[in-house]
């Protein structure tokens, strides 16, 4: 029987990492200068993303280049009222902003930001950041489950590419910032797509990708 320490250097030595182009990936093709985004730090902001229904308003609005509160009311299984009151609201932080349509007599709105980083640091926006985090893992998880239950319908080729995929072990922050840069890529384009900066491809659908990283183990103790 194979030991284990054979078993992984035979793994190890067979993933091409070759094919992976990482230095390759062509981010100039994304105009990253003209997408807005924001780097968010103040505390009633982040406070303000924490309520249930105006964090599912971000993440609608994150789906559809603009939406109405009665159409947000519907996908989200609440009122006209109470949605236009919180898009207000995230107006008023300046996370999503009118958009002025004269021949619709509602007012659609869209993100006035289509990446928001949140730095996960000790002090004032710990309480604030860990109550985002949870409601967003959860939406993400909640999304899961819904894709879970139409899978079956979707074609071999995408039920490849879909689905969870994670990996225990030991990396680099280099390796890390690696990732970072892939990811964020494709995650960029994604969303340039959804808001009218790239060309949507034949083919192509609408999908949700998320990344968590989280260090297993605390740091040592002196």
């Amino acid at each position: 029987m194979q030991s284990y320490d054979d078993a992984w250097a035979s793994c190890h030595e067979s993933i091409p990492t070759e094919s992976i182009p990482t230095e390759s990936i062509p981010t100039e093709s994304i105009p990253t200068e003209s997408i807005p985004t924001r780097a968010l730090a103040d505390v009633g902001a982040i406070k303000a993303l924490t309520h249930p229904l105006r964090l599912g308003l971000i993440d609608l609005l994150g789906q559809y280049e603009s939406i109405t509160a009665a159409e947000a009311a519907r996908m989200l299984d609440s009122t006209a009222a109470k949605c236009s009151f919180h898009l207000r609201q995230l107006a008023k932080y300046d996370f999503v902003e009118p958009v002025e349509v004269p021949s619709r007599r509602e007012r659609p709105w869209r993100l006035k930001y289509l990446g928001i980083t949140i730095a996960d640091e000790v002090g004032e926006t710990t309480a604030g950041f860990n109550a985002l985090a949870e409601q967003m893992v959860n939406t993400i998880v909640e999304r899961f489950r819904a894709y879970r239950r139409f899978v079956s319908q979707l074609s071999a080729d995408w039920r490849e590419v879909s689905g969870l995929h994670e990996g225990i072990g030991w990396l680099t922050i280099s390796e890390l910032r690696e990732l970072d840069t892939s990811f964020d890529f494709f995650a960029s384009l994604a969303a340039a797509r959804t808001h009218g900066y790239e060309e949507i491809p034949e083919g192509a659908r609408r999908v949700d990708i998320a990344k968590f990283v989280s260090p297993l183990d605390p740091p040592d103790r002196g």
